[in-house]
């Protein structure tokens, strides 16, 4: 007797990229051949427009319409209590707007793997670029650094974090540990957070290395151009920092690594952490006193959680 198919939600956020996200919703269509799924599309713009032409052009999808925006975790956590009350989902699946699926049997093979290893909480795949380079596929913990693996691997392995575009999440992890941690907000860092409080909890971290899908993040993104988001990535990094690391390590990344950040500037978004591929940045000065100001705020806010 054939067993049926794992129910998978498909959580999908967008803030203000409605041209990619309809790419990505057609090609979920158009592209996958497992039946047993329910897309939710979660419109953080705040406005309100995209979630009404997704109403009307996807009648398909459930849509989700945030009065103001809340941000990567806030937002996808009101997808993922919706579907865990509407849907029952066995799987959850969080899913960037500007992905785009190229593989018909994507979302076999990740339930499949899902269902042979029962200690799996979390799995990712390969994201690639719009032109096939690597983007992701999976990283690691070590030391003070949170490093990408860099090179394509086949097979299923272990990792300790996938990147939030693409994240498959069995529902017991969401039973044990609860849903993506919404101090991150509005963004960074939350899903490697998510990843590791999984493997604290006892759950695997796996990457699949044979499906791919592409991700249309710009290939050398400036998050230090806004000073906003300059704020939002020190004091993230400090959260992570204190909650993951082990205290010497914690403090180098704090107090020496985080500080180069705002002073030295990648030449290329893929390069190693090495001082011969960084340049001094113009506005380091202003950087530093984003730094300083986030130093005071972080532990502040851990603080004041409790």
């Amino acid at each position: 007797m054939k067993l049926p198919q794992k129910k998978v939600a498909i959580i999908i956020t967008t803030y203000n990229q409605s041209d990619l996200l309809k790419i990505c919703l057609l090609s979920l269509k158009k592209k996958t051949d497992y039946k047993n799924y329910k897309a939710y599309v979660v419109d953080d713009s705040g406005k309100g427009e995209i979630g009404e032409e997704i109403k009307k052009r996807f009648s398909w999808i459930d849509t989700i319409i945030n009065k103001k925006n809340l941000g990567f975790s806030k937002a996808n956590n009101i997808g993922i209590k919706k579907a865990l009350k509407e849907y029952n989902p066995d799987y959850i699946l969080l899913l960037n707007d500007d992905t785009e699926i190229i593989q018909k049997n994507w979302l076999k093979k990740m339930v499949k793997v899902g269902e042979n290893y029962k200690k799996i909480g979390i799995l990712g795949c390969e994201i690639i670029y719009p032109d096939g380079r690597l983007q992701n596929i999976g990283g690691y913990i070590r030391k003070w650094e949170i490093v990408k693996e860099l090179k394509e691997k086949k097979g299923v392995f272990d990792v300790d974090h996938v990147m939030g575009a693409f994240l498959l999440i069995k529902r017991k992890v969401i039973k044990k540990i609860g849903l993506l941690d919404e101090i991150y907000s509005p963004y960074l860092l939350e899903d490697t957070d998510y990843c590791l409080r999984a493997k604290e909890a006892g759950f695997l971290i796996k990457s699949v290395g044979s499906v791919k899908i592409i991700h249309k993040k710009g290939q050398s993104i400036d998050s230090l151009k806004d000073k906003k988001k300059l704020f939002i990535r020190f004091k993230n990094d400090i959260f992570f920092s204190i909650r993951h690391l082990k205290i010497n390590y914690a403090l180098f990344r704090i107090f020496i690594y985080l500080p180069l950040v705002a002073i030295l500037k990648k030449k290329r978004d893929e390069d190693e952490l090495k001082f011969k591929n960084f340049r001094l940045r113009g506005d380091f000065l202003i950087n530093i006193t984003y730094y300083i100001a986030s130093l005071f705020y972080a532990p502040l806010k851990l603080i004041l959680r409790k």
